[in-house]
């Protein structure tokens, strides 16, 4: 089963696809500020769903929303995660959310794991040598995610 995790953002959407718990690919989406807000969002859309046309992944996998405290942050962070889940729903793949402290706890064993900690488990779980990028981490880890849950 191909799985895509998204890690969803207006300035940079990451993205990796993982088979078997081995990397396929993955990469970056990403934006300019120059750009209005709604040609930034249907840049995102089309990147993802190139990709997903591409690679044809059977479900895509995202994390729900984490609100913090700027809330100017928590409405782009809406409207990009919003058109990414309409590309993989144009698609026609099956959408799987998680929670933060979910997708932690199945990559590192504790819901309360750093960035950093989730990173160096993604690493050791994929075997990869280079580090990816945080962006592509993450999206590493909600793939990861779905595929430990759903193990046979």
């Amino acid at each position: 089963m191909k799985i895509i995790g998204i890690d969803a953002g207006l300035r940079y959407t990451g993205y990796a696809i993982i088979e078997k718990n081995k990397l396929i690919t993955s990469g970056i989406c990403s934006t300019t500020n120059k750009l209005p807000t709604h040609k930034r969002l249907k840049k995102l859309y089309d990147e993802l769903k190139a990709v997903m046309q591409k690679e044809k992944p059977d479900i895509a996998v995202y994390e729900t929303i984490f609100y913090k405290q700027n809330p100017k942050s928590l409405c782009a962070l809406a409207q990009a995660r919003g058109v990414l889940l309409m590309a993989a729903e144009d698609s026609g793949i099956k959408i799987k959310e998680y929670t933060p402290t979910e997708i932690k706890k199945a990559v590192s064993g504790s819901g309360r794991a750093s960035k950093y900690q989730v990173h160096g488990m993604v690493e050791r779980l994929l075997k990869i040598k280079t580090a990816p990028s945080m962006d592509i981490s993450d999206a590493i880890a909600c793939a990861l995610c779905y595929a430990m849950k759903n193990e046979k």
